[in-house]
């Protein structure tokens, strides 16, 4: 296992190189350095590289294919170190039939239940630092596929594992930001690189819902300011889509934000994709069926069946996305989505 004074000395080898360049002004004192990196440090995504599998909450049962409540989320995980989210220390190793082999690890008034594990790593009443390896991921008990489980308990009830993932990547961003390393979090791109990396996804839903894909892109755009929106770099939220009652009940996350009215609930997404696809579902709802069964090539009705149907309350709302479809000419991804 890595000693947290090891992983400061490397995270400071980081930060020295991010913040070249920076101004002097970045930190205040080689105090205030220090307590950034011992922050950032402090905490640490279960694995590697993140990729939602399965959410909380109901879903479709892998085995049973009949709706049933999952109680905790999936990550795509193919054998690969498992990495303690945390400072902790072990509580429970075990096995059953449902969750094969786990390490449940104790964080303050959290639980955090690492599952489906092939090997461990850490044995009952060790104290681990965030970000050392804890065991290694695998397919035991009831499991479709190589995998990692995490069940999160916060004062011994069931806690949505997705916002802890966003309170880590919050955290991450405010100490790189701090340390004079901003492009070390997310390198800033132009609004034609914005439009690159989404044209083939906007396109793919125009195929399989029939929302024109320069709608998809223009909304996409408005909302998040072009990605850079606080709810899209930290909620992944890219249409502001608000919470419903229904939402928070289920126990997705969301996040605060102050808009027509103070503290509003916006929902928050495990990544860019699953934002997409709720946004799509739900303009192909009943709600808004009624004024958006328009072909996908026309743009134009589309938007202003958006605005009958009461999407947005901005007045400019349907002059600005077309705006930005025509500057960038967002309706040559419709006619090539109607080709192929």
């Amino acid at each position: 296992m890595f000693s947290k004074k090891i992983l400061s000395v490397f995270c400071m080898s980081v930060f020295a190189l991010t913040a070249s360049g920076s101004s002097p002004d970045s930190l205040s004192s080689e105090k205030d350095r220090d307590y950034w990196i011992n922050r950032y440090s402090s905490v640490s995504f279960p694995v590697k590289t993140l990729k939602v599998s399965s959410t909380y909450g109901i879903r479709k049962d892998p085995f049973s294919k009949k709706k049933a409540n999952h109680n905790g989320l999936d990550l795509k995980a193919n054998y690969e170190n498992v990495y303690s989210m945390f400072d902790g220390t072990v509580e429970k190793i075990g096995s059953d039939n449902r969750s094969g082999n786990y390490v449940t690890m104790r964080y303050g008034a959290f639980t955090v239940s690492y599952c489906h594990l092939s090997r461990k790593y850490v044995n009952v009443g060790d104290t681990v630092w965030a970000g050392d390896p804890i065991a290694v991921s695998g397919n035991t008990g009831r499991s479709t596929g190589p995998h990692l489980h995490l069940t999160v308990k916060k004062n011994g009830k069931l806690y949505n594992p997705h916002t802890l993932l966003l309170y880590i990547k919050k955290v991450k961003k405010e100490c790189v930001a701090a340390l004079g390393g901003e492009s070390y979090v997310s390198e800033p791109w132009s609004c034609s690189d914005f439009i690159s990396r989404y044209a083939a996804m906007a396109m793919d839903h125009q195929r399989r819902y029939g929302i024109p894909a320069s709608v998809t892109l223009a909304q996409m755009a408005l909302e998040s300011d072009w990605g850079q929106s606080e709810l899209a770099t930290n909620g992944n939220n890219y249409f502001g889509i608000k919470a419903t009652r229904k939402w928070v009940a289920d126990g997705k996350p969301y996040s605060e934000h102050d808009d027509e009215k103070r503290n509003e609930k916006f929902c928050n997404y495990a990544s860019v994709e699953e934002s997409v696809e709720h946004h799509s579902k739900l303009l192909t709802s009943k709600r808004y069926q009624r004024f958006c069964s328009f072909p996908a090539t026309d743009y134009q009705n589309w938007l202003r069946g958006l605005i009958k149907a009461g999407y947005a309350s901005g007045k400019g709302y349907v002059a600005s996305c077309e705006k930005i479809i025509k500057q960038y000419n967002l309706h040559k991804y419709d006619i090539l989505a109607n080709k192929f």
